[in-house]
């Protein structure tokens, strides 16, 4: 077939093309038509990757804090004319083999991507996407369930509603607080002084009417871009969106570009607050210095901004960062610190966290003091310069993650949401040469940019942050305030009406879909899915007296060592530091080298390095513990890295005093960051840990419990503590306990494996490893019933129910884990997100570790759930399921083989199998097991869980004081004495 010859001007399907780009560095071509009638944008990047993704993007500027465009991204998704159920978005999900699905709502933008290696699951995701966009249903009772309702009971009034129990949870974390507070304050003339995710005490004051308004101001396709990448045909799709959906809507002109703001003469300063728990000092504050910088349009300055970030606050040991942290204000910096490129003018922020809110001046005077000096001395050319390296590196490695199609668009949207051409800002590479062309031009350019953007600009405010215990009374009470404002304003006929409403939300939620609205959603089959696993292959050989296991594939001259140390010797006490020795050992110097020098010498070397600990249940019945590390570097650098990496894997200054205290407090930070947006993991981790001993020393070594640890360590106790890590040092030291891995193009592997053998030979032989015996008391011993309750500053919680499953292996754990799977896009997200109005809401069988667990994320409720999560149970453990049902979550299960993975990807997953045993033949015995599952064996596997869970079971929640003193009455499990989380 002849392929067409496109030029500028053709016309197709009511499209112009506008605009063709050359695009070396993505592979392919990038083609602007513009729909004639709307002038709706269309980018394609035509190139040859499978993984084919496409993203509507609609320009969403907040007039007010009250979240309607975090709404509509929500129920945009909740039913559409050709696909009238009330979830499509979760239909899809569950028999689809995407690679990435969601909405994302951004401070001035909504998009809404998907992408799939199966050209006809792409095709599905694309049109029901489409007609969501552009036909939703929008209806009352998907406001009421997403954005907010007001509910009466026979003793008060309250508000309910899954956007606005997510913002509960988002409203009561000090850092969102301090980073959107700093921001905000930054433009109070543009609409990013609104949040356009929503302030609960505004979004109750949303209505229907501005929903729907809302919707078609910024909805129409003359407001729309859609972004299309991989491996497609040019102008396809052009003929279906014209026909079907912009033909006959006309243009309208939508005033949605976002302004610049007015720069000020004079800096300014806020005062916030945040929520506090009982315990917590007046030295929990954060200070934090923001600016307004460049335009994000210019890639120039983009590149630049990143850059200085990574120079000044990469690692504790970049001059801004060690600055903030020998000042001794306060713990550590701010997690917030840092650029962003979602906003038109770029902010920088750079402050403390854990410090006394009146210091807030010493501070700020800290900061500038700071700066002032790196712009006088200078910043070191060798960092400067293994900067620029490491970016070089990145550009260079096939990347995962996410899809490079989503890289792509969110590089071009900094030109194209601003009314410049994707292609102005969608490249890296000609950016990094501009970049180096000013450093070769002027090498005090960054100090010169300082200068100019930071020291000498008083487009800055001084953001003050400060724990209040009654923070979030004040929030609730003026929520609570304005419903009983509502109430009693109403008469007779607005009650019923009311009392109306909500029956009619309740009677949405139980009715459900028809089966013919659920027939309208296109789904894949079983024969659509490859008919065979991708199979581990390796070359094994030996390396100094120890396994090396090679796994040749292209990775365009980049070579990802992985090697793991064997720890099952260790005792319980050196197990629990084994976590601050991984963050030590990455963090300090190594002779005379100071840590900053180690720093600039590992990023010259390397495009990453990272040692963590590794452990779980191994196919073998043997439970693994081993300390594993990760290295990726380009071929050339490989032996001086890896000579580099053995220098200091055993002799790093682990006992530096001064690092350590500076790692703890790190460490404990970090801690506190996480804990509220990951709650629901450290619940799982937690509730899992009862269950065996690997599980408990899991938890121990990265849960709530190393928390606790780390905290309960005094400053009278590092020096006896520093002789600990360094007596593990000498310990781990030991090339016996190797086990190595590599990955590279298949014609280095000859002159690779002489330098693995070298660094292998360089550790001493401390003779073969013992596994040391390993019980603990707090392990069921058969029989347990474990209830464990911790307090956060929240209104929401965060809750996890363990069991075990049956044996790995087996058809009964297959059942299990494809029961996990439906349960999870069927009654659990039906029941306790859509009508108790949690956030989020999981099952996941675990094969390896034969626990099951059910868990919530932002959840306004804690007994209704833990009941309805029982009910649900029995519920599968007697109904006739779905056959489509079973097939969806097979399609989503075994789809998984059809993720495209990086080099990097694809290396650490080979090694986790053998680190594991988790073979072949077993992998597609597994996949057999699923397969032959019917209705009958999905019943016994949800009542062999309840017949676990009678015998053994755990039970852990994450939440707010207030929550749990009104829940206990509702179920007596929650009756007991909840513990303070150390925040």
């Amino acid at each position: 077939m002849i392929q067409r010859q496109w030029a500028l001007g053709d016309e197709l399907a009511g499209f112009q093309l506008v605009e063709i780009t050359q695009l070396d560095e993505y592979e392919g071509i990038g083609y602007l038509f513009r729909h004639i009638e709307t002038n709706m944008e269309v980018f394609q990047l035509i190139n040859s990757d499978r993984e084919r993704f496409f993203s509507y993007v609609f320009r969403t500027l907040p007039y007010n804090d009250c979240g309607i465009a975090h709404i509509l991204e929500h129920s945009v998704l909740a039913g559409s004319q050709r696909y009238p159920v009330r979830d499509p978005f979760m239909t899809l999900l569950k028999g689809s083999t995407n690679t990435f699905m969601n909405a994302m709502t951004y401070p001035d933008k909504t998009m809404y991507p998907g992408a799939s290696p199966l050209k006809k699951d792409f095709e599905n995701l694309f049109h029901v996407y489409t007609d969501a966009v552009f036909a939703p249903l929008l209806r009352e009772e998907t406001f009421w369930q997403e954005g907010v309702r007001l509910v009466c009971d026979e003793e008060s009034c309250h508000f309910e509603g899954v956007v606005y129990n997510e913002m509960l949870g988002d409203s009561a974390d000090h850092d969102s607080i301090v980073g959107k507070g700093s921001i905000r304050s930054l433009f109070p003339d543009t609409p990013y002084s609104f949040d356009s995710g929503g302030n609960p005490e505004q979004i109750v004051r949303l209505d229907y009417q501005q929903f729907r308004s809302f919707y078609s101001q910024f909805y129409h396709p003359s407001n729309c871009k859609l972004f299309l990448y991989g491996d497609l045909e040019v102008g396809e799709y052009l003929s279906f969106l014209d026909e079907e959906y912009l033909k006959t809507r006309g243009s309208l002109k939508v005033n949605s570009l976002c302004p610049t703001s007015e720069p000020w003469k004079k800096e300014r300063s806020v005062t916030l607050t945040s929520p506090m728990e009982d315990g917590q000092t007046k030295e929990s504050a954060s200070v934090v210095l923001s600016w307004v910088t460049t335009d994000v349009t210019d890639p120039l300055q983009v590149i630049t901004l990143s850059t200085l970030v990574d120079l000044l606050l990469g690692n504790q040991a970049a001059p801004l960062y060690k600055a903030l942290l020998d000042s001794g204000l306060g713990v550590d910096i701010s997690p917030e610190s840092g650029m962003s490129a979602d906003f038109r003018q770029m902010p920088f922020l750079v402050g403390f966290k854990g410090i006394n809110p009146d210091l807030a001046e010493e501070a700020k005077a800290c900061i500038m003091k700071a700066l002032q000096t790196i712009v006088k001395e200078g910043l070191e050319p060798e960092m400067v310069a293994s900067s620029l390296k490491r970016i070089r590196f990145k550009q260079l490695e096939i990347p995962g993650g996410i899809p490079n199609g989503l890289r792509a668009l969110n590089r071009s949207l900094r030109g194209w949401l601003y009314d410049l051409s994707p292609c102005a800002t969608i490249e890296s590479g000609k950016p990094l040469e501009a970049l180096e062309k000013e450093l070769h031009k002027d090498p005090r350019y960054f100090e010169k940019w300082i200068k100019r953007h930071l020291l000498d600009n008083p487009h800055r405010c001084l953001v003050t942050v400060k724990p209040d215990g009654e923070h979030q009374k004040r929030q609730m009470d003026a929520i609570a305030r304005y419903a009983t404002q509502i109430t009693e304003s109403m008469d007779k006929k607005e009650i019923k009406l009311l009392q109306e409403q909500n029956q009619r939300f309740l009677q949405f939620e139980l009715e459900g879909d028809t089966p013919e609205a659920l027939a309208t959603i296109p789904r894949l089959h079983l024969e659509d899915l490859p008919s065979t696993i991708r199979p581990n292959t390796h070359q094994e050989v030996q390396c100094a007296g120890q396994p090396l296991f090679i796994r040749p594939q292209f990775c365009n001259q980049i070579v990802y060592a992985d090697f793991a140390f064997n720890v099952e010797d260790l005792s319980e006490r050196e197990l629990i530091l084994l976590p601050l020795y991984t963050r030590i050992l990455q963090t300090t110097g190594l002779g005379k080298l100071s840590y900053a020098q180690v720093a600039t010498r590992l990023k010259h070397l390397t495009g990453d390095f990272n040692v963590y600990g590794e452990l779980g249940s191994a196919c073998n019945n043997n439970d693994v513990l081993t300390l594993l590390c990760r290295v990726k570097t380009l071929k050339e650098d490989f032996a001086p890295a890896m000579e580099f990496i053995q220098q200091l894997l055993s002799g790093a200054n682990v006992g530096d005093l001064k690092q350590l205290k500076l790692v703890l407090n790190n460490f404990r930070t970090d801690f506190a960051d996480s804990v509220t947006y990951s709650a629901h993991s450290f619940a799982s981790l937690c509730a899992a840990s009862v269950f065996s001993p690997i599980q408990w020393e899991g938890e121990q070594l990265s849960g709530l419990h190393q928390w606790f640890f780390l905290e309960s360590i005094e400053e009278k106790d590092l020096p006896s503590i520093a002789q600990e890590l360094e007596q593990l040092q000498k310990k781990l030291s030991n090339r016996r306990r190797l086990l190595l891995h590599l990955s590279c193009d298949e014609e280095l592997v000859q002159e690779l494996v002489p330098v693995y053998e070298a660094f292998t030979e360089a550790f001493a032989d401390l003779g073969a490893v013992q596994p040391r015996p390993r019980s603990y008391n707090e392990v069921s011993k058969g029989s347990i019933h474990e209830v464990q309750l911790y307090r956060l500053p929240a209104t929401v919680s965060y809750a996890a129910w363990a069991m075990r499953t049956e044996k790995r292996g087996t058809v009964l754990q297959a059942a299990q884990i494809l029961l996990a799977n439906i349960l999870t896009g069927n009654d659990l997200w039906e029941v306790i997100r859509g009508q108790g109005g949690a956030y989020g809401v999981a099952a996941n069988a675990d094969v390896m570790e034969e626990i099951c667990i059910f868990s919530t994320y932002r959840d306004p409720r804690i007994a209704g759930s833990y009941r309805d999560f029982i009910q649900i149970l029995n519920k599968y453990a007697q109904i006739d399921i779905d056959s489509v049902h079973i097939e969806n979550a097979l399609i989503a299960t075994i789809g998984s083989e059809l993720k495209p993975l990086s080099p990097s990807q694809d290396s650490i997953l080979a090694f986790r199998r053998l680190l594991y045993h988790i073979s072949d033949e077993f992998r597609a015995m597994r996949r057999q097991h699923l397969l032959q599952l019917d209705s009958k064996q999905l019943n016994e596997g949800a009542k062999a869980l309840l017949r676990a869970a009678k015998e053994e079971d755990s039970y852990v929640v994450l939440s707010g004081a207030q929550l749990l003193e009104t829940e206990k009455e509702k179920h007596p499990i929650l009756d007991r004495p909840s513990i303070r989380l150390p925040l």
